[in-house]
């Protein structure tokens, strides 16, 4: 008789034991970022003149910014918005991230270019590159994450805009684009919980 009263109060508790256990399992489990599209791996210069490959940066998460150093407004606003953000970071995230900015002009941005532009800017240069190459390469790493400027001339051949999006994008180990930002007003909040998704 005991073991029957015994028994008719531990059947009713494992379903609940089991409910408990899966609401644990999926609050714990971090949501899922979707794949937006995948860097090809070409070969870019950084300022310092040496190849870049986005291989090179693999098993880190990225941040990639799209610049160009003649921009009035957006680009500047994007580039020191991130400076800010990567010192805001704690030492342990600022380990795990990278910062590349790509300039979509490279026949005038060379990388003596972006080296002074760094320099005018008194950027925090640790883990960041900035990257030009060849037109045709930088383009068509560029297209992936959806930045295609458009060159608006001025009648002076050293004053000329791009019309581009205002954008930067989260890129994780495997070199795979995973979610794009306003770039001169993302939310710091949103992009270091989402880089901590990917970790």
């Amino acid at each position: 008789m005991k073991k029957d009263i015994k028994a008719l109060f531990i059947i009713p508790f494992v379903p609940v034991f089991s409910l408990i256990v899966l609401l644990n399992i999926s609050c714990s489990s971090k949501p899922e970022l979707p794949v937006k599209g995948q860097f090809p791996d070409v070969k870019l210069v950084n300022y310092d003149s040496k190849d870049f490959h986005f291989s090179d940066l693999k098993g880190k998460v990225i941040v990639v910014s799209y610049i160009y150093t003649n921009c009035p407004d957006i680009c500047h606003l994007t580039t020191k918005k991130l400076n800010q953000f990567k010192k805001n970071l704690n030492n342990n995230l600022r380990k795990k991230v990278e910062l590349v900015s790509i300039t979509f002009d490279p026949t005038r941005d060379t990388p003596d270019v972006l080296k002074h532009q760094v320099h005018m800017m008194g950027l925090d240069m640790d883990n960041w590159y900035f990257v030009t190459g060849r037109r045709d390469l930088v383009y068509k790493t560029i297209e992936v994450a959806g930045i295609n400027p458009i060159v608006d001339e001025m009648k002076s051949n050293d004053k000329y805009t791009f019309n581009h999006r205002d954008r930067i994008s989260l890129v994780d180990q495997k070199g795979q684009i995973r979610k794009h930002y306003k770039g001169s007003n993302f939310d710091e909040a949103e992009l270091t919980k989402d880089i901590k998704s990917l970790l």
